[in-house]
């Protein structure tokens, strides 16, 4: 049988699923797409390729996707962005999702735990307040740490497996999506204290680095993260903010005279979009401006550093020797 006959197959197979009650329960395709990063064309296709995911149908036709499909799919995007393939993951069934994802420990919990002690149970104790709804609780937490361990350290030591974390515990329908909202906002506020109280931090020295992200890219609490981390080495920080359009940053970069141009791309990024900004940016930039890359998706992962032009960052931790390369190669 021929690929479009297997997929023309699943397709009817779906299509003719009987239709639910007038009241069934479901979110629509644009509320899937939103919640789990993946979207509507990317559901539409696996439907014909894979048979799944398998969407009711309301009164007027509409799609509407059962809520242990969704839970099926946020773990299928989380193996995602661990780097499988579609076509490996899609169709596996929901125990063998749950195998390989168990298999799996997040990076950033792994590393910290193996150095510094930070576990999934420490973490899982910061983020009990948000749980039980108790933000001020949640926000006294996470400022003890930050007090205890100092600005980078926390950052790199406890907010970063944290934020980790929740993202596991959201793929477990562990965290709702609110809750995840609360959250960011929570640590937004704190990170932009921190930033401000920083001993001079109005007066700072080069490099000057532009910090934004790219369109579609909503998720900043990576690019802060990095902007904490530049301002305590004494960086110029700009912000243009989230989801800047490109030819935008490069205005920006030409008016802000800025050295270095520093993206962050989320989980949610694919490949074809970082690779589609960053060759359109290194080729409108200056030449003596350097794009450094960062973040948790997949696609940051595969891409090599350009000397000079494109620097790769495998984490925050990275930051500090970026800088110091930076100010060598300068002889700042």
């Amino acid at each position: 049988m021929s690929k479009t006959q297997t997929e023309q197959r699943a397709s009817d197979a779906t299509l003719t699923e009987a239709p639910p009650p007038a009241d069934a329960p479901g979110l629509g395709i644009a509320a899937v797409e939103r919640d789990t990063g993946l979207s509507k064309d990317l559901l539409r296709v696996w439907e014909r390729r894979y048979g799944f995911p398998q969407p009711q149908r309301d009164a007027q036709g509409e799609r509407l996707y059962p809520a242990d499909q969704v839970q099926r799919l946020r773990h299928i995007k989380r193996l995602l962005d661990a780097g499988h393939r579609p076509s490996h993951v899609v169709a596996l069934s929901p125990t063998a999702l749950t195998q390989r994802l168990q298999a799996m420990q997040p990076a950033t919990e792994a590393t910290a735990s193996a150095s510094d002690g930070v576990g999934p149970a420490f973490l899982d104790s910061l983020l009990a307040p948000l749980h039980n709804h108790q933000l001020y609780a949640l926000q006294e937490g996470l400022q003890t740490q930050l007090l205890k361990r100092g600005l980078g350290p926390y950052v790199i030591e406890v907010l970063a497996p944290l934020i980790g974390r929740v993202g596991h515990l959201w793929t477990q329908g562990r965290v709702q999506i609110y809750e995840e909202h609360l959250f960011t906002e929570v640590v937004q506020q704190q990170l932009h204290r921190a930033i401000a109280m920083l001993p001079g931090h109005e007066r700072q020295d080069r490099p000057r680095v532009l910090l934004s992200t790219t369109p579609g890219e909503e998720h900043g609490l990576g690019l802060l993260m990095a902007h904490a981390l530049l301002a305590l080495s004494g960086c110029q920080c700009i912000s243009l903010g989230l989801q800047t359009p490109l030819d935008e940053m490069v205005a920006a970069v030409h008016s802000q005279r800025a050295d270095v141009l520093a993206l962050s791309f989320s989980s949610y990024a694919s490949m074809a979009s970082v690779d589609a900004a960053l060759s359109h940016l290194v080729v409108a930039l200056p030449g003596a401006v350097e794009v450094w890359v960062g973040g948790q998706s997949a696609a940051v992962r595969r891409l090599s550093d350009r000397p000079g032009r494109l620097r790769v960052l495998q984490g925050l931790a990275q930051l500090d020797d970026a800088v110091r390369i930076w100010r060598a190669a300068q002889r700042v």
